[in-house]
């Protein structure tokens, strides 16, 4: 699961610290525009994640209220469920590249 998180969760949903430091490392007066710009990624990622949960969550809605519980429905749940999570990630992800920047 750390290779999973480490290669997936952390690198998309969530605020990269590491990437910040390097900036700041190599440019220490670019420091803010590495946090901005993690901000507006993480902001990319919440609104994409969103539109696909709306989407999936509305499919959801329809196969539960057409046939009842079945293998199609449970598929779209899980379906609309990832883009729900993910999209809270990105958010605490945002929170935190928020506080950076508050800090800096």
């Amino acid at each position: 699961m750390s290779g999973f998180r480490d290669h997936f969760l952390d690198k998309y949903f969530a605020y990269r610290r590491k990437y910040v430091e390097s900036v700041t490392k190599r440019a220490p007066n670019r420091r803010e525009w590495a946090v901005v710009s993690e901000i507006a990624r993480l902001g990319f990622m919440i609104f994409g994640n969103v539109l696909c949960a709306i989407i999936f969550w509305a499919l959801t809605v329809a196969a539960f209220g057409r046939g009842g519980i079945g293998l199609l429905s449970i598929t779209i749940l899980v379906c609309a469920l990832l883009p729900t999570i993910f999209a809270a990630m990105a958010t605490r992800g945002i929170v935190t590249a928020i506080g950076e920047r508050a800090r800096a």
